[in-house]
């Protein structure tokens, strides 16, 4: 199935879904990042909540990448940051 994300609001209703590409291209750069750094954070086979303060920290992170190695994935995992932030929410990685 691939790494799942939920957009969750403040009571940790799922308001939104989306799920890693075929290349699995968000999970790789989350298990190349640096140690230390939010993505590293994020388990291919377990669950993984972030809550505001480190989705800022996870969207900073993506948008210092090279503009050629952020995909749509990555685009769409941003947006979903930024929605989970205004609803002052979370959001939800479930891996395989």
């Amino acid at each position: 199935m691939g790494l799942a994300v939920y957009v969750e609001n403040q009571l940790h209703e799922r308001v939104e879904q989306l799920f890693d590409d075929l290349q699995e291209t968000f999970m790789k750069s989350c298990e190349t990042a640096p140690n230390g750094s939010i993505r590293r954070g994020v388990d291919r086979y377990g669950d993984t909540m972030l809550n505001g303060y480190q989705l800022h920290l996870l969207i900073d992170e993506l948008e210092r990448l090279p503009a050629d190695s952020r995909t749509e994935t990555m685009r769409r995992i941003i947006e979903a940051a930024r929605h989970a932030i205004r609803l002052r929410g979370y959001l939800y990685f479930v891996g395989d």
